[in-house]
């Protein structure tokens, strides 16, 4: 037995990743061929979300011990935070043919079955697993999230409260107990879990943003806006562009038909009207709902340095953009009229810029875009707003919502 190997997995247990990566690497210095002391520092490095790392070594494991059942499961780990996802699953599929009594072997399944939005597929997965140990916690949670996404909540319910009778101090269960609450409009009880799970573990991210949308809530004017995401996050990507797309294509519709039908005009315009608000609110509602949220004695202190930041933009925009129309409609100077509107547009862009992650690949993207799109609006204003200028930022505020979708819906993707 390698003393550093066992002491490397106590550490790693307890979440002590330096001190465990030592051990590991102390251990592969007295047995440089040892592929399970290999298998474990990937685990390591996996839990410290250095996957490039663990994929490296992974694969150096496998080749003195290529029917290790145990290294497929951490091979096929890596491949699948490194999104290499056909071999994730294939490798996974070799580890189950040589072990297919390992409920974790179908807990990785069911990871990957679920990243690729195949809610069903996930569902099976967890349910195999479950067939050999109905206990297992983590494969509990995750049916519980496959069934919320294919809206079938009285049994996530049910599924949960399992769970929870058998772990009642796991802090991810009651996160999705949680999740689950808020799927059936219970806010009060939804935000008793997710204070309940940042009690047990204060750092769980998943519960924290449940905690500010089960505040947010109690707002009908959110809740509606809440309802129409979670709706949403039930659609695979496909669905989502089909969905956006063809809600376009109406709109598009309903303005011909207006303008063509005079007699139809009065009942469409509203419509049309509702459907611009929508979208607008969509992009504005986190960051607006999140200034309200700095009222609130507990929601202001789940509220990251990020959040807050957009909150005072978005309130400073919103406000700018109010005095400036006043101050039109009380002095009919033009100049206020095309500041106002500038600063209202500027709103969506700001909002889906602190849509997405502030660390990730497409904030620095839509920061570029968003800063270029407030130069060129701003040129515009003050040439009067009647130039090229003011339609370039008119059609970059329209395509902005194309392109933020596209880029969130890949951030979403990635691994943190």
């Amino acid at each position: 037995m390698n003393v550093h190997l066992e002491r490397g997995k106590l550490l790693l247990a307890q979440n002590r990743l330096a001190e465990a990566e030592r051990e590991f690497k102390e251990a592969l210095a007295e047995q440089p061929n040892d592929a399970y002391a290999m298998a474990w520092l990937a685990e390591c490095y996996l839990n410290g979300k250095r996957f490039a790392e663990a994929l490296e070594i992974s694969e150096a494991a496998m080749r003195f011990a290529p029917d290790s059942s145990f290294l497929l499961y951490t091979l096929a780990r890596s491949y699948f935070y490194n999104k290499r996802i056909k071999e994730a699953r294939e490798t996974t599929a070799r580890a189950l043919s040589l072990n297919p009594n390992d409920p974790d072997f179908f807990l990785l399944l069911a990871h990957i079955e679920f990243y690729e939005e195949k809610w069903q597929k996930a569902l099976d997965a967890a349910e195999q697993g479950l067939e050999l140990n109905p206990e297992h916690v983590n494969l509990i949670n995750l049916r519980t999230q496959a069934l919320v996404k294919l809206n079938r909540k009285a049994e996530a319910a049910a599924t949960i409260d399992y769970a929870l009778h058998h772990a009642p101090e796991d802090s991810y269960s009651h996160s999705n107990k949680g999740w689950v609450a808020i799927e059936q409009g219970n806010y009060e009880q939804a935000f008793g879990h997710f204070r309940e799970a940042l009690r047990l573990a204060p750092n769980n991210g998943y519960a924290r943003s449940g905690l500010k949308e089960a505040i947010k809530a109690r707002n009908w004017l959110y809740r509606g806006v809440l309802k129409y995401f979670l709706w949403l996050s039930k659609m695979n990507q496909q669905g989502r562009w089909v969905f956006i797309i063809g809600i376009y294509i109406l709109y598009r519709i309903l303005i011909e038909v207006a303008e063509n039908s005079p007699s139809l005009a009065p009942f469409l315009y509203p419509l049309i009207g509702i459907y611009i608000l929508f979208a607008f609110s969509s992009w504005i509602a986190m960051p607006v709902s999140n200034l309200f949220l700095r009222l609130h004695p507990l929601g202001k202190y789940a509220l990251d340095e990020d959040e807050l930041k957009a909150s005072t933009i978005v309130g400073l925009l919103a406000a700018g953009a109010a005095i400036s129309l006043l101050a039109f409609w009380i002095t009919s100077i033009e100049a206020l009229l095309y500041l106002g509107i500038y600063l209202l547009l500027l709103l969506l862009p700001v909002g889906g810029l602190f849509s997405v992650d502030a660390e990730g690949k497409a904030r620095k993207q839509l920061s570029y875009y968003t800063y270029g799109l407030a130069g060129v609006g701003l040129l515009a204003v003050l040439v009067s707003g009647e130039s090229i200028l003011a339609i370039v930022f008119l059609l970059g505020v329209f395509a902005y919502s194309w392109v933020a979708n596209y880029l969130i819906g890949k951030d979403a993707r990635e691994f943190r």
